[in-house]
């Protein structure tokens, strides 16, 4: 059978409308949200055709139209099914989590709708448009059919754009986010500025800390930290904190003796550099002896410089590791403590959308669950009843944890616990985690943190009243070793009062 020929600037135009509408419905739902008129939003979809036009023309020139207008369609197709899916936008960041997720991670996100999306906007277009056969012209003559119409298309871009600036520059003005949301263009805008940023790293590793000594310690014993760091846990769903369901009882059982304080206002704070030293490397440069046990998909070069167990899916049960198998290599670390030390259990936690996944059967104390990792064929209640099932094994995990180094005599012992960020459960139509901090909403950045025991650390209320974050937590981990170091500050140090009442009682 004979292909079909088009002309080349029917192409264009086509696949240039083509992605600026057929993948516009993250962006058409946000600005329908934001009370955008219909009117405004033509005029934007119309503006990115023209700047897709634009690039196509001169991909026309460089003889690559084809390919790179697949390369747009097979990138938009995906991008825009987990936008509206998950209500999420893309950015540098989320784009540089999709890259370091790994198998099993990447696993729970693939679904049935997301092929059946994929193929229907994504393969099928690709498709259409590598069968479709253009006429050939000459170099002479796709260069300059290239020049004119990208000529062509500049003038009404601009032309358009400078029409339309109040109503483009109020829209991006008030709404800093609707540039993440125009797809393919974000997931292209992302990719650049990936790039920029792994070039302009440094190559070499920057070394901090090197100062780090531990200082005088009270204690006889070897003092030790167990740091449980969870995942997608949002500190208004532990019912320490107030929550109507009772996801962290044994939490609640050891608030009410007062062995254990619940920070309820802590919040997450953006990514910091990978190239140089951590909390960990300072530590371990200071002699502290530094562990980290991992149960989750990686640990983002936070533990590349120290010691580390990675939880290994043949010695745990058919389901794999829950988080309470870390359990017995905390066992078996504090039965080899000599010395100052601390370790990290690095959690699977709440991580979604299998939320379903993170608790065994014995746990599930909500039901019906959403079974499956695609959260918008679930009603909320069941999203919510898996979600909370998997806070219940945080809540267990805690509290053996502080039981088990409660009991040990030989050491003196505490332990943290803190997320990494929080996670939306449908809240306004947004699901899972990842929206840059200046728009992400409450449920995403309020994070749970427990100290135990509680005398060891400030939580009196003014400390409640003042800004608890991440920040906190290097130089809380840094006051308790009483590390001494230029790095450390003493302001953000949760132990600080406790230690300064140490330090006075053995003064002279």
């Amino acid at each position: 059978m004979k292909r079909p020929t088009c002309n080349h600037i029917f192409i264009l135009v086509c696949i240039a409308t083509w992605l600026a509408v057929a993948y516009s419905m993250p962006l058409r739902e946000t600005l329908n949200d934001y009370g955008v008129h219909s009117l405004i939003q033509y005029k934007l979809l119309f503006f990115a055709a023209c700047i897709y036009a634009f690039v196509l023309s001169l991909a026309g020139i460089l003889n690559v139209f084809k390919p790179l207008a697949v390369v747009f369609i097979l990138i938009a197709a995906p991008a825009s099914f987990y936008m509206t899916q998950y209500g999420i936008l893309i950015d540098a960041d989320m784009l540089i989590n999709a890259i370091e997720t790994d198998s099993a991670e990447a696993a729970d996100q693939l679904s049935s709708s997301f092929f059946a999306s994929v193929f229907m906007m994504g393969v099928i277009p690709s498709a259409v448009l590598l069968y479709v056969k253009i006429p050939e012209s000459t170099i002479l003559g796709r260069v300059k059919q290239g020049i004119a119409l990208m000529l062509c298309f500049t003038i009404l871009s601009t032309g358009f754009a400078f029409t339309n600036y109040d109503d483009f520059a109020s829209l991006f003005r008030n709404h800093r986010d609707v540039k993440y949301r125009i797809v393919p263009f974000n997931v292209i805008a992302a990719g650049v500025s990936v790039i920029k940023q792994k070039t302009n790293e440094s190559a070499e590793f920057i070394r901090l800390g090197e100062d780090a000594v531990i200082g005088h310690n009270a204690s006889s014993k070897p003092r030790i930290m167990v740091v449980v760091l969870g995942e997608t846990a949002r500190s208004d769903h532990f019912s320490v904190n107030g929550y109507s369901r009772d996801t962290t009882p044994r939490i609640e059982q050891l608030a009410a003796n007062g062995e254990v304080f619940s920070f309820y206002n802590a919040d997450n704070y953006d990514s910091a550099a990978r190239n140089t030293s951590n909390v960990l490397d300072v530590l371990q440069t200071a002699g502290i002896k530094v562990t980290w046990v991992e149960n989750n998909s990686g640990c983002k070069n936070v533990c590349d410089r120290v010691d580390t167990i990675m939880m290994a899916e043949a010695d745990c049960g058919p389901d794999g590791c829950f988080d309470s198998d870390m359990l017995g290599e905390l066992s078996a670390w504090m039965n080899g403590i000599d010395r100052d030390a601390i370790i990290v259990l690095h959690q699977m936690g709440s991580h979604g959308p299998a939320y379903f996944a993170r608790s065994p059967h014995e746990f599930k104390q909500f039901l019906p669950e959403c079974e499956t990792p695609e959260l918008t064929a679930c009603r909320r209640e069941e999203i919510v009843n898996a979600y909370d099932n998997s806070l219940i094994v945080t809540d267990h995990l805690i509290a053996e944890v502080i039981e088990q180094v409660q009991n040990d005599s030989y050491v003196e012992a505490s332990v943290i616990y803190v997320s990494d960020h929080g996670e939306s459960l449908g809240d306004n139509g947004v699901y899972l985690h990842g929206l840059p901090n200046w728009l992400a909403p409450r449920e995403q950045r309020h994070i749970p943190w427990v100290v135990w025991p509680k005398a060891r650390f400030i939580t009196d209320t003014d400390a409640q009243a003042k800004s608890i974050s991440h920040d906190n937590f290097s130089h809380t981990l840094l006051g308790y070793f009483n590390v001494e170091t230029t790095l450390y500050d003493n302001k953000l140090d949760l132990t600080k009062q406790t230690k300064d009442k140490e330090d006075a009682d053995i003064a002279p």
